[in-house]
């Protein structure tokens, strides 16, 4: 088949792929009308899955069976409060000078028209507890055409893309030529030479983080009304995962205040440099401690993964006791205090730091990269100061050779290499999205399975209606402690076994597919990067809605950033008002589109050195195509199914 009629295949089955689910709604059902006993109880309601059609006439008959809990509808002009034995249902009217007044009646039950198609969460917005912020149901008015939609649009993508591949020339998904930003902003490369670049850059989050820390342990213990908690987990989880990663990489490792004041104890300096001239152990600087090199025995990122799913195993507590992030923080600090006068280099960062794990495997999809030139000059370079340090800054405290490093992973962007360069041999590059496509090992492998089936987790956990599964990760509050270890075991089991086996039979099928002899660990680490762009897109589909739906909170507690009454913003009574929240499973679906997109066509593009034919490489690709699709699949049913 020619390139010319795969386009035409393409657009015609575009055709079909929205006609198809669309025209579900020309077929409506029966209006009738639903009487719904609505019961809430910490931190769910019952039923946590409401299902009408188009038209009905819903009667809920609402009850609260511990505290006072909120009712608030995406999409509809509907809240009203729940206590025990008694319902307040808001409602507005227009006053004399055309502003909007509301008051609340008390009523036996509230009845409204679905009149919108689609699904829509329902919220509880009276703080009722720690886990408040994920008290959620849902209505699912039928038909719902968009999920309808997005299901078939994901397969219309899966086929398209394969067909564009299979009449690949050698030019698909080629991307733009790198551009040197020190090159066209020189103005960066002379802040980014300044002795005191990392550490301005690192004191105003050192200040703000060590606050979140006193906050965390002396500010309100409520979650949503303490600015650690919100500000951490809410916004600079979103920012963080949205921004940062997939456009600077490894760029918060640069202004992680964390590690800082381990590193400046073990250089006994804040901004110079202690050079000797002689190298002791291969570097020409001398530290605090015993200056002992990491067992190159436990050169990888093992102990990370099973760090960061200890500690997403307690992630519910983690996100909503403030006493229990300032733990977690103080615990990281003296970590990197004990180990920097152990080891030389910043052995926490790269070797055990929880978040450094997916920040180093999702860095390999992002557009800027920091890269040696002209590698020739590298190489005729003896001294390798940027390895081993020099006059004018560290040796690398990564631990990388920038003559030979090829991959994002496990460079920090700390820019001593920049410094010490006598060449000026290194650039700051903007790149195609998705460049790095090479995982190193299994432990990588399994970092970047381990960080999808989180994303699952959690969006199941805090973003689904299921209050059992709540109540089963809020242990300290529940009391639980079967279900909590079921919990757990269910989240290591999907990430260590369950996702990993499935990955292993796709790596097997593609390898028969493709009817050649290819290395079986080869394959399967080229595969598993699929999911490297898959997973960056499922979180930000995850952390999106977590940010539309609560920045008040954000408001509130810069206002309050202590919870003691204060309002230095004018913003600590800012209304619970989510950001247009009906949008919210249409922007999610087109976000899991992209991610699609960019696993298809990076995986392609990653495997174009280890099978050079392009039929064989076409068919090594079919079945991981439907594994991506399944998964995506699985998200679409989460957010707006």
């Amino acid at each position: 088949m020619n390139r010319k009629k795969a386009w035409y295949l393409i657009f015609l089955s575009l055709a079909l792929a929205v006609a198809i689910p669309l025209s579900i709604q020309f077929f409506p059902a029966q209006a009738k009308t639903r009487i719904i006993s609505l019961e809430a109880k910490k931190y769910g309601y019952s039923p946590s899955r409401i299902i009408v059609n188009q038209g009905d006439t819903v009667i809920l008959k609402p009850t609260s069976l511990d505290a006072t809990h909120g009712f608030l509808l995406d999409g509809y002009p509907l809240e009203f409060i729940m206590r025990k034995g008694a319902t307040f249902l808001k409602y507005t009217w227009e006053d004399d000078d055309g502003g909007l007044q509301s008051d609340w009646d008390r009523v036996p039950e509230v009845e409204f028209v679905a009149e919108k198609a689609g699904k829509f969460t329902f919220r509880c917005t009276q703080t009722c507890g720690n886990l408040h912020p994920f008290m959620t149901g849902e209505l699912i008015v039928k038909p719902n055409s968009f999920y309808y939609l997005l299901i078939s649009l994901s397969i219309w993508l899966v086929f398209s893309l394969l067909l564009y591949i299979r009449t690949d020339t050698g030019s698909a998904f080629a991307g733009f030529k790198r551009i040197n930003l020190l090159e066209t902003w020189p103005w960066l490369k002379k802040i980014l030479k300044l002795r005191s670049f990392q550490f301005l850059v690192i004191l105003p989050n050192f200040i703000v983080f060590y606050l979140f820390i006193l906050s965390s342990l002396g500010g309100s213990p409520v979650g949503n009304r303490n600015i650690a908690i919100i500000v951490v987990w809410i916004l600079w989880w979103f920012v963080l995962k949205a921004i940062i990663v997939p456009l600077g990489g490894r760029l918060w490792c640069t202004v992680c205040p964390l590690p800082a004041p381990a590193e400046w104890l073990s250089r006994r300096t804040l901004t110079g440099v202690r050079y000797i001239q002689k190298p002791f152990k291969k570097l020409h600087h001398r530290f605090t401690g015993l200056q002992k090199d990491w067992p190159k025995v436990m050169d990888n990122i093992w102990l990370q993964n099973v760090l960061f799913l200890a500690l997403i195993s307690f992630g519910m507590i983690l996100i909503t006791r403030p006493v229990a992030t300032a733990f977690m923080f103080l615990g990281i600090l003296l970590m990197s205090l004990a180990l920097a006068l152990i080891y030389r280099r910043r052995v926490f960062c790269h070797y055990l730091c929880p978040v450094g794990g997916f920040l180093g495997t999702y860095s390999m999809a992002s557009m800027t990269e920091l890269r040696a030139i002209d590698r020739d000059v590298c190489r005729k370079h003896k001294e390798k100061s940027c390895f081993s340090g020099g006059p004018e800054g560290w040796a690398c405290p990564w631990q990388q050779y920038i003559g030979t490093m090829n991959r994002n992973n496990y460079c920090g962007m700390c820019t001593e290499c920049i410094k010490n360069c006598p060449k000026d041999n290194i650039g700051f590059f903007l790149r195609p999205f998705g460049s790095d496509r090479r995982p190193r090992g299994y432990d990588e492998m399994f970092n970047i399975i381990i960080m999808l089936v989180i994303a699952i987790v959690f969006s199941v956990t805090m973003g689904g209606p299921w209050g059992v599964i709540k109540d089963a990760a809020n242990v300290t509050e529940s009391r639980e402690l079967i279900p909590f270890l079921i919990y757990i075991a269910s989240i290591w089991g999907l990430a260590l076994v369950v996702f990993p086996g499935l990955l292993a039979l796709v790596a097997l099928a593609s390898r028969h597919l493709a009817g050649s002899r290819i290395s079986y660990r080869a394959l399967i680490l080229r595969l598993s990067y699929m999911l490297v762009p898959l997973g960056i897109f499922a979180w930000i589909a995850f952390s999106l809605p977590m940010l539309m739906v609560n920045y008040n909170y954000i408001l509130v507690v810069l206002s309050d950033p202590l919870g003691l009454g204060w309002n230095l913003l004018g913003t600590a009574n800012y209304p619970f008002n989510p950001f247009y929240p009906e949008w919210i499973p249409l922007i999610q679906g087109t976000i899991l589109l992209a991610g699609i997109y960019f696993s298809l066509s990076r995986g392609y593009l990653g495997l174009k050195d280890l099978i050079p034919d392009s039929i064989a490489r076409f068919k090594a690709l079919l079945v991981p195509s439907i594994f991506t699709l399944i998964i995506v699949n699985i998200f679409l049913k989460l957010y707006m199914g």
